[in-house]
């Protein structure tokens, strides 16, 4: 058994793939590289077979496209490790990050092992680090991690997996949803609400570059309507946990269902998915929405929303992000 993990999931990767394994470095003999390629057109599969030419142990899969749920999924099914990392082939991590990983899991025993992440614009280099290894994580209970990541504008936890390492004991047999959209926060929230054992570090080891041409930034109504309901599931599973506080989840869910409400004002004008998020909004007073004043930009979208101002004034949505 490995002490980690990492799964990389990779589709059209070219421009960023060797960015990526240049900043995880050495990988020693206790890791465990899975790279799952996800039916890459470009010059992907040349560069995963360069490297696994000069690294034999590495892992391959070749896979047809079904999309990254799909490619993370395969490299689960293989995965000998302790501990999971996954990570996105068109990111990066600090230079130091994974000695940073292997010192905390193998001196600490947990379930869940969150860090923080940066974004960074496509192009950016990456920023410099002063690598200093040293345990100062600290073990922190679910309602405290539930209330940083619902309550927060910033979303520093994020319902994604990439600034997370997971005890493959605790993934148990769960694995992606196969949904075009939150594929992730519909993986990780069940898996959060049984942690026991979550550990928490304040500090950045992974960078988030935002590629505008991602799938991920081509909205359409399929896309929108798998969204839609992860952020039922999400509600109704945050709600039946009673770990966390009516007005953080209120705030989470809120702020998704603009997004998403705005999203499809400006892509796809799908008139069933208007329809299911006023539904949803009902549930909230003009008095709850008026609680969350302090924030501008929040309080600015729950205006446009409840003026139907938007509807009205189409253009202004570049505006709304």
């Amino acid at each position: 058994m490995y002490q980690l993990s990492i799964i990389i999931p990779i589709y059209n990767g070219e421009a960023y793939l060797e960015r990526l394994l240049k900043s995880i470095g050495v990988i020693p003999p206790s890791v465990e590289l899975i790279l799952v390629d996800n039916g890459s057109t470009d010059g992907s599969v040349k560069i995963i077979q360069a490297y696994r030419a000069a690294h034999p142990h590495t892992k391959v899969v070749f896979e047809k496209q079904n999309g990254v749920a799909s490619a993370r999924n395969a490299g689960l099914a293989l995965a000998k490790g302790k501990y999971i990392w996954f990570i996105d082939a068109d990111d990066a991590v600090r230079s130091d990050a994974l000695l940073r990983i292997l010192q905390i899991v193998t001196t600490i025993d947990f379930d869940l092992f969150i860090f923080n992440y940066q974004p960074l614009e496509q192009g950016a280099p990456l920023p410099q680090t002063n690598a200093q290894i040293n345990v100062n994580s600290q073990k922190v209970g679910l309602p405290e991690i539930l209330h940083e990541m619902l309550g927060s504008s910033r979303d520093v936890v994020g319902g994604f997996p990439h600034n997370k390492i997971f005890a493959r004991d605790l993934i148990g047999s769960d694995i992606f949803p196969d949904c075009s959209f939150a594929e992730d926060l519909a993986f990780f929230v069940p898996i959060l609400l049984r942690s026991k054992h979550i550990y928490r570090l304040h500090e950045v080891l992974y960078y988030y570059y935002q590629n505008n041409d991602s799938t991920v930034h081509q909205v359409d109504t399929k896309k929108l309507t798998d969204y839609a309901e992860v952020v039922d599931q999400i509600e109704r599973q945050l709600r039946q946990s009673g770990l966390a506080s009516n007005r953080d989840i209120n705030e989470y869910v809120l702020r998704r269902r603009l997004s998403i409400f705005f999203q499809n004002l400006a892509g796809p004008k799908d008139p069933e998915i208007k329809k299911q998020i006023r539904q949803r909004m009902r549930q909230y007073s003009f008095k709850q929405l008026v609680a969350y004043r302090k924030d501008k930009k929040l309080m600015v979208k729950i205006m446009l929303y409840k003026l139907r101002i938007l509807e009205v004034l189409p253009f202004l949505l570049k505006y709304v992000y």
